[in-house]
């Protein structure tokens, strides 16, 4: 039996539900017809071996009805069936890499064409097509007369290769354990990877993984799990055979004793390894790019949080899915993850997603919409985004979306139209809202056909022939039959665009906020106490506020007196101490928060430039930050700060951040600005923060500030 059907027959032997053709065509890679091919060799397995034939059900799809005795006697058969006259040309590329790469043994080529039983000819097509793919990693193959055929390339090229190539040939779930033996066909190319990697390793990295790094309650990802594992059991096996980093490949990142580092140095423990600093810096820094957390450089801490905030909008924006509804949980996770994406990038390391086809195809929505985003993403991390990546911020988005779902119904608003009767009209109406959430606002009578554009509908269903070109409209009889229903199906689908979204539950937040600012104008002060009263009585009422979205806008947090307007700086060091000074001066930083900004641009460039004419100055929460305030500074002459495509810098705002959330309305606001080049231009060339604040903060007054620049 080949590998394939093997597969497949196992597929259908670990479950006891109905499995489509048009699922598993999409599961395994292959058109239904290929697919219905492989089902007819199944059955005559089957027969041949006296088990009863796949059953379908018509609507449900395929199942095999068996006992579980048979179940575990047919899958321990299968696995001793496979036809084995010779390896395919993927197992044959991935058996001759991992005899090359192992420099414990010497290849030979003869002996490979003995080993994998091949030609001459053959394994010199093999070799050419492996020269051809490690060129992309900058790695050659050389022919050394003691040595045999080896790699020459950088070991963090290697490693990296390795990585991609595993992750790509084999089950890795398999590999990691996840996959009980018994009830997976193992292949060619898993048996190859475990005798290379030797799966007592696997299994004891694993072990020490879950022990320290859940016992130290960081949060841990099943796909992230096994390609930390993954990695590491190619690094030990890389070390162990004295292949190690070269002390020029230097790795920025400080290491803390933190629960990832006390993690590595477990595993150089538990197998006897001394690898340098530089080694402990590279692996530690790699494996928290895989497990994302809240990083500690400023570079992906701010980078992150803006790319998060603009993704949300770009796809909530395309797909009108209100994702800002959950907000909080969806920005955390991706503001998690981009923060990880950066660091990987940063380290050319690649994440692989093994249902990145299975998310596009399921969330095919979602997914394009954050694959018109890609641009925004490479332009920070200078390289493609891969589709792996693509795939785990769908997750996100997907999640989100299916949560809100739970809480929001999709409905049309429609009108009725009856010439039957009130009662059938109305009768009709019910129906419409019962089987199909259409939320009926009006039964009108054929007279009444010019109410029509009056009502805030977007349906017109009808049982009578009427000309209406204004709103799509639909001829029914007035007591549903089944034909009506499949018609109503059709007519939805196609108006899809018309959907309204309604929430099940009321979340007052935005009530409390306009009960509070309404305190404020009318002359009254909301002090802690108040706010708490405020909130306790919405609390006592069983109203659901979220506490995370009360949170300051720009307005709330600048004032008067950290405006600085038209000011001269030699350079960009001191255009940041200028504005960041005011912010001393109110104890909302200390001075060592300066340096930390000044060191940061130092060490990663000007990216805090983030747009036109525009530098976002800050740093880390731990670096002196007190309390949550901002500051901003216009430049009489411009300056350069070193960012080519926004230079030169006309306006400094001096951020001093307590987490990564809690200004996350300031940043919005920022990004607006940043947006908005009209705005940023009036508010370069004022001369006065009266008019400064208001261009910045409100439409209808800085036409009155225009007049005034």
């Amino acid at each position: 039996m080949k590998e394939r059907t093997q597969r497949v027959l196992t597929r259908f032997l670990t479950v006891n539900t109905c499995l489509t053709c048009e699922d598993l065509s999409k599961e395994f890679h292959v058109s239904e017809r290929t697919f219905r091919n492989e089902l007819v060799l199944i059955n005559k397995y089957l027969a041949e071996n006296n088990y009863p034939s796949l059953t379908t059900t018509r609507g449900k799809g395929m199942k095999l009805e068996l006992s579980e005795v048979d179940r575990e006697k047919l899958l321990s058969k299968i696995g001793e069936d496979r036809e084995i006259d010779y390896y395919r040309p993927n197992e044959r590329f991935l058996a001759l890499l991992l005899d090359i790469v192992d420099t414990t043994k010497t290849t030979m080529l003869f002996q490979m064409e003995e080993k994998l039983q091949v030609s001459k000819s053959t394994l010199d097509e093999d070799m050419r097509r492996l020269r051809q793919f490690l060129k992309e990693y900058g790695i050659s193959v050389v022919s050394l007369t003691k040595q045999g055929i080896v790699l020459k390339g950088d070991e963090r090229s290697i490693r990296s290769m390795l990585y991609d190539v595993i992750n790509s040939m084999t089950d890795i779930d398999y590999l990691m354990g996840y996959r009980d033996i018994d009830t997976v066909v193992n292949t060619f190319s898993d048996q190859f990877v475990l005798d290379y990697l030797d799966t007592n390793v696997l299994r004891i990295i694993g072990e020490h993984y879950d022990n320290i790094l859940e016992k130290s309650r960081v949060e841990i990802n099943h796909v992230y799990r096994n390609q930390s594992i993954l990695f590491l059991g190619i690094w030990v096996r890389r070390l162990q055979e004295g292949n190690t980093l070269s002390e020029l490949a230097k790795v920025r990142a400080e290491i803390k004793e933190e629960p990832v580092r006390k993690f590595v140095d477990s595993i150089c423990m538990e197998f006897g390894l001394y690898p340098s600093l530089n080694e402990i810096k590279y692996t530690t820094f790699t494996i928290e790019s895989f497990n994302p957390k809240d990083m500690n450089n400023s570079f992906d801490w701010v980078t992150a949080q803006l790319l998060a905030i603009q993704l949300i909008e770009h796809v909530e924006k395309v797909t009108r899915i209100p994702f800002s509804q959950k907000e909080e949980d969806l920005y955390e996770g991706l503001y998690k993850h981009i923060t990880g994406l950066l660091s990987r990038a940063k380290n050319d390391l690649q994440v692989f997603n093994p249902l990145k086809n299975t998310i596009k195809d399921s969330y095919a929505e979602i997914y394009q919409a954050i694959t018109c985003f890609r641009k925004q993403i490479e332009d920070y991390i200078k390289k493609p985004l891969s589709e792996d990546e693509i795939g785990f911020l769908t997750v996100y988005f997907s999640t989100s979306a299916s949560q809100i779902k739970q809480k929001e119904q999709y409905v049309y608003q429609a009108v009725v139209l009856c010439n039957h009767g009130i009662s059938t009209g109305k009768l009709l109406a019910a129906n419409l809202k019962e089987q199909f959430n259409i939320e009926i606002v009006a039964v009108l009578s054929s007279y009444e056909l010019a109410f029509i554009e009056k009502l805030d509908v977007d349906l017109v269903f009808t049982t009578i022939s009427i000309d209406y070109p204004k709103k799509p409209v639909l001829l029914l009889n007035p007591i549903l039959r089944e034909s009506d229903k499949k018609e109503i199906k059709d007519f939805l689908l196609k108006n899809k665009d018309k959907k309204r979204t309604v929430s099940n539950t009321v979340d007052a937040t935005n009530l409390m906020q306009d009960i509070l600012a309404l305190i404020v104008e009318s002359g009254g002060k909301v002090t802690q106490e108040s706010y708490q009263k405020v909130e306790k009585t919405f609390k006592e009422h069983h109203l659901k506020i979220n506490t995370r979205e009360i949170q300051p806008m720009l307005q709330d947090i600048l004032r008067d007196s950290n405006i600085l307007l038209k000011q001269e700086c030699k350079d960009w060091k001191e255009a940041i101490t200028k504005a960041a000074q005011l912010l001393v001066t109110e104890e909302v930083i200390e001075e060592r928060y300066i340096d930390a900004m000044i060191k940061s641009v130092e060490e990663y460039g000007a990216y805090i430039v983030v747009g036109k004419h525009l530098a976002l100055a800050h740093a880390r929460p731990e670096d002196g930050v007190n309390k949550l305030g901002i500051s901003v500074m216009t430049l009489k002459e411009p300056v350069n700060f070193g960012n080519p495509d926004n230079d030169p810098v006309k306006i400094v705002f001096c951020l001093a951040a307590v987490d990564s959330y809690s200004h996350l309305n300031v940043m919005k606001n920022l990004i607006e600005l940043i947006n908005d080049e009209e705005k940023l231009d009036q508010l370069i060339a004022s001369r006065d923060v009266n008019v400064f604040n208001q261009v910045l903060y409100g439409s209808e007054v800085a036409e009155l500030g225009k007049q005034q620049i």
